[in-house]
């Protein structure tokens, strides 16, 4: 019975330290812009220098105009080794007029977005690939032996 004791004090904290570490993380990446700073260019006309100081460098300049930056934000869901999935994507489009103000801005988002579907020629997956492959990785080490 004491061992029981014993071991329960060192296998609940051990659960409980595995358990932890696979909490759930969200993650932000690109520039993230809030409601805010939204509501800041609505009701404002900034220049180029002015609207970098609230949202920070464009993530992306067209490459047809200066005038047109886009701002792309990525939130993700991550939980240890499953997959990781998107909760939220948005881009926000820039345009400035001639003198560099503001001339309108749209907020981009999943349901803006196309669908496309890529195929493949069925060369580009044989079955020998997997051969391949391990016959790579054998001919490294068969490389090194015969190198200097």
């Amino acid at each position: 019975m004491n061992i029981i004791k014993k071991s329960t004090f060192v296998i609940i904290p051990l659960l409980l330290i595995t358990l932890l570490s696979c909490q759930p993380r969200i993650t932000k990446h690109g520039n993230y812009f809030n409601p805010e700073n939204i509501q800041l260019i609505k009701k404002n006309k900034f220049n180029k220098s002015e609207v970098i100081e609230i949202f920070g460098e464009p993530t992306l300049k067209s490459t047809f105009s200066d005038n047109v930056w886009y701002y792309i934000t990525l939130v993700q869901h991550e939980k240890a080794y499953f997959e990781i999935t998107n909760l939220e994507n948005r881009i926000l489009v820039i345009t400035f007029d001639e003198n560099q103000i503001i001339k309108k801005y749209k907020i981009l988002t999943e349901d803006d977005s196309s669908q496309i579907n890529i195929s493949y020629p069925k060369e580009a997956y044989s079955e020998n690939r997997e051969n391949s492959l391990i016959k790579e990785f054998f001919s490294i080490f068969a490389r090194r032996l015969n190198g200097p």
